[in-house]
């Protein structure tokens, strides 16, 4: 879409610096928009010159060229309204630039607000996110690592499987494991009810982590809640058929959304864009024949349109198409003959260790690892390209290898060398 901005403004330059983020956010007069409702033209400006790694307000005011002090206030004021994320590390107050999925978009629409105009604002997102497409189309469609993935409903899991289940791949292990827990509103379904398309389904049950979920909790914008409510949320997310979609990562899980097929836009994104196979869990449906008895309840509910009715009469049964499947089994839940069954999937999907890990794959895969490593904006150190090395050392090889060539340093080449032992 063509800008009618002027080129070089402060919101136009905090739009080149939100898309050097791994999953990207295409310039646009519909962003431009959403960063003037969200924030002034001054803080625009400000968090176009804010580093892509976590800093403190030192290394803030040090960029902005004002006191400490004044940096703090700023930075503070814009973490009460969830633009940005306010951590504690090493004993260190620090921020970080959330990415706008997940991130302030939905951080935007996750409690009910007076102080911007939620019902403009759904609209703009309604219109840059699913009419536009650039924005998900770049964000499920650019590589096989993705910002989230599906967790199967664990009690359709077969007792012959359940064992072989990883921690990471059960939601309730996330949900035991957590440090902090927050409930809020669900983004999506929050925005629908501004376009007056709402469906029935729960509204205070988007779940979030550990250090995400402690800073909306601070702020206002999620409610603590202990493990036990969590799991209980999680049952009424089952009992409405809701898909449990949440961070791929292994460890530290910030975020699990429990999705509607007609409000989330996870789930619309995977149907519209056919990336069931990057976005989805371990298992698969399938369909036991002799058991099914042709009711077509299952491809009514299923969320991404993965199931199919063929023939007629007593030969109709149901067809999974394993390309659409994502494995969430809500399918299962609801088959009166219990003709279906979750199976572990052929492929497994790749889920990073961490978010470190998770963002630098997805930097890999996109060619935006360079922009991640030698940010403009933080001085390059030994201690930042430890870090940086460590994950990328993670990666597969092909990755790997990859990488290197995105780096386009010698230098870089010989560290990777040394740490893995090849010379």
């Amino acid at each position: 879409m063509a800008h009618n901005h002027t080129h070089g403004s402060p919101y136009s330059r905090l739009e080149e610096r939100l898309n050097r983020f791994p999953q990207g956010a295409p310039a646009s007069k519909l962003l431009f928009d959403i960063l003037k409702i969200l924030m002034t033209e001054r803080e625009a400006g400000l968090m176009a010159q804010l580093p892509i790694k976590p800093f403190n307000a030192s290394k803030a005011a040090e960029i902005w060229k004002i006191s400490e002090s004044e940096a703090r206030k700023v930075l503070d004021e814009l973490a009460s309204r969830a633009i940005l994320v306010d951590m504690e590390q090493n004993g260190e107050q620090v921020y970080a630039v959330p990415p706008p999925m997940a991130g302030f978009f939905e951080f935007s629409l996750m409690r009910i607000r007076e102080d911007i105009d939620q019902k403009a604002l759904s609209e703009l997102f309604h219109q840059y996110i699913s009419v536009e497409e650039d924005f998900m189309r770049d964000l499920v469609c650019s590589g096989d690592i993705q910002l989230g993935r599906i967790f199967a409903q664990e009690p359709q899991i077969p007792d012959e499987y359940a064992l072989h289940v990883l921690d990471y791949e059960r939601a309730t292990n996330v949900i035991d494991t957590a440090s902090s827990i927050g409930v809020s509103m669900c983004y999506c379904r929050h925005k629908a009810l501004h376009a007056g398309t709402v469906c029935d389904a729960p509204m205070d049950i988007c779940m979030t982590f550990n250090t995400t979920a402690s800073t909306l909790i601070k702020h206002g914008h999620a409610r603590q809640i202990d493990a036990s409510e969590c799991k209980d949320l999680l049952s009424q997310a089952y009992e409405h058929n809701l898909v449990q979609f949440g961070e791929n990562v292994r460890r530290n899980v910030n975020f699990i959304c429990n999705c509607c097929s007609c409000c989330c836009e996870a789930l619309l994104a995977i149907r519209r864009f056919g990336v069931a196979q990057t976005i989805c869990s371990n298992f698969i449906a399938k369909v036991v024949k002799e058991k099914c008895i042709g009711c077509g309840k299952c491809e009514k509910i299923c969320p991404v349109n993965a199931i199919e009715m063929t023939g007629e009469g007593r030969e109709r049964k149901a067809s999974v198409i394993p390309d659409k499947c994502i494995g969430c089994g809500v399918c299962i839940r609801n088959c009166p003959a219990k003709s279906l069954l979750l199976e572990p999937r052929p492929n497994r999907m790749i889920t990073p260790l961490d978010t470190t890990h998770r963002i630098i794959a997805m930097a890999t895969e996109r060619g935006k690892l360079q922009e991640l490593i030698f940010d403009n904006k933080v001085l390059f150190s030994h201690r930042l390209l430890g870090g940086v090395l460590g994950a990328i050392l993670k990666l597969p090889g092909m990755q790997k290898s990859f990488a290197q060539k995105q780096l386009k340093s010698r230098y870089i080449e010989e560290m990777i060398s040394r740490a893995s032992g090849e010379k």
